[in-house]
């Protein structure tokens, strides 16, 4: 196409007056414009994209620093605020405005504040009829009710045996392996992925027994965590939860595991759709509680949708953040003699005949372990990034006034790692646990988050800690190998 200078003129004058309009509507003019923060970040989302999708998630550590400079809240989207008649209509898919500090953190997840879910954001996860991407704080509340008597304490005893036999067969897969280095990380993946499949399930996809602990479904959901933050970015992305099977398989076959695994899942609930019979086959699991009338009371029966996106969350939820504690846990007792030796010692005390096995009941009592499991926790952080929630009113968070339809976060490191609550908060120092004043810190380790929406399986969650590391320490001596 051939442009005369006319033409050519007339499209610079479009583009620079589109140019000269972004920087009036989001420096001069945006409701957040008295807000401290980089300029580039205020003007477009490119400034996150740049961090969180080509620097490998960075933008953790970078908000640390804009908030060295920028102080306690920090603008770091161009994010637009729109209020409609009846709801808060947003574009753009993240956090406006990110906290830095440990009471806004308690303010914005809990019901401190009237805050809800942003649901642009949520939608990149693709498990939007489950009780993490219900974005309506009613809903959200039901699925809880229905689901959190299967994940509590007396649920948890009830069925440890089934944790226990997964963090068996871990053992027996080590102990075969043992003459070889072993990729602890994929070993932990394996079994927190085995324990949730078959704590909820009643069916487990096998991946201890996989060699190297490297079966396809483990290494497509390693590969799924970068393509959410991709779709949060550049929703059009979206289309990729959607491909038929052909088309993923041509396009991006790293992530067939993930696939076969949707459909097993989906085949799962299908025959129990078809045949409720076939739940009394097995121990109660997530669908007993979401089809039983008893538990439903005057609930809706859930759709196909639901039970799959919930079957999905939990398998996610239940397999990363636990696992990553277990590993960054055992990296750093395994670098210090000095927490190895007060570990083990404490362990084989309580543990006197390694052959017989010893409940999670006695293992929780074991101050040492416990202390261990917390500093491995907060270290890990769970999910680091902020999770958005948008101002339904406005108000005042730690001292600063939000209006109505600004997305708030606070990233939970800025909490587990905060100098004012703990001293080096880099270092990993189980001792900090067990001091006099340690009973302050319980409310800042905020792993699994707080409030209403806090992670459902924490008890769970526990419970595999505890196991792992007391089977592991108690049958193993281990050394890090070649490993930073």
């Amino acid at each position: 196409m051939v442009f005369h200078l006319g033409s050519l003129q007339v499209i610079a004058l479009v583009f620079i007056s589109y140019v000269l309009y972004l920087v009036a509507s989001r420096l001069l003019f945006h409701p957040l414009r008295t807000f401290p923060g980089p300029k580039l970040a205020a003007l477009t989302s490119w400034y996150q994209a740049y961090f969180e999708s080509f620097c490998d998630g960075a933008f953790v550590d970078h908000l640390e620093r804009l908030h060295e400079i920028y102080g306690p809240v920090v603008r770091i989207n161009p994010r637009e605020v729109k209020k409609g008649s009846s709801s808060i209509f947003l574009i753009f898919t993240l956090v406006q405005l990110h906290f830095s500090t440990p009471q806004a953190y308690f303010a914005i997840y809990s019901s401190q504040v009237k805050c809800k879910k942003d649901p642009k954001f949520y939608v990149a996860f693709n498990h939007d009829e489950s009780s993490f991407g219900y974005t309506d704080p009613v809903l959200a509340k039901k699925r809880r009710d229905i689901l959190s008597p299967f994940f509590s304490r007396r649920s948890i005893l009830g069925l440890e045996r089934i944790i226990q036999s997964k963090v068996d067969l871990l053992v027996t897969r080590l102990s075969e392996d043992c003459t070889k280095p072993i990729n602890l990380h994929f070993a932990f993946k394996s079994t927190t992925m085995d324990v949730i499949t078959a704590y909820c399930y009643a069916r487990s996809f096998d991946t201890l027994s996989h060699p190297d602990f490297t079966h396809p479904v483990l290494l497509s959901s390693e590969r799924a965590v970068p393509m959410i933050t991709s779709i949060r970015h550049f929703p059009t992305l979206q289309i990729l939860h959607h491909l038929p099977e052909w088309l993923t398989k041509l396009l991006n076959p790293e992530t067939l595991g993930f696939v076969e695994l949707r459909k097993a899942l989906l085949a799962q609930i299908e025959g129990i759709l078809a045949d409720p019979g076939s739940l009394d086959a097995f121990h109660d699991t997530i669908y007993n509680c979401l089809l039983s009338p008893e538990k439903l009371k005057s609930q809706q029966v859930p759709s196909k949708k639901s039970l799959l996106d919930e079957a999905q969350n939990l398998l996610f939820a239940g397999t990363d953040t636990t696992s990553n504690a277990m590993t960054v846990g055992f990296f750093y007792v395994l670098n210090d003699p000095a927490i190895h030796a007060k570990l083990t010692s404490e362990i084989f005390a309580a543990w006197p005949i390694k052959e017989l096995p010893v409940s999670y009941e006695v293992l929780e009592k074991l101050p040492y372990l416990t202390a261990v499991l917390k500093e491995a926790l907060r270290m890990s952080a769970g999910v680091p990034i902020s999770m958005p929630r948008v101002v339904d009113t406005p108000t005042y968070i730690d001292g600063v006034q939000v209006p109505v339809g600004a997305a708030v976060g606070v990233g939970c490191t800025f909490v587990l790692m905060n100098k004012g609550i703990f001293s080096q908060p880099h270092s990993f120092r189980p001792e900090r646990w067990l001091q006099q004043e340690s009973q302050s810190l319980e409310k800042y380790l905020v792993p699994f988050s707080r409030g209403p929406r806090s992670c459902i399986g924490m008890n769970l969650a526990w419970c595999e800690l505890y196991l792992v590391f007391a089977n592991l320490f108690r049958k193993f001596d281990m050394k890090i190998h070649e490993t930073r």
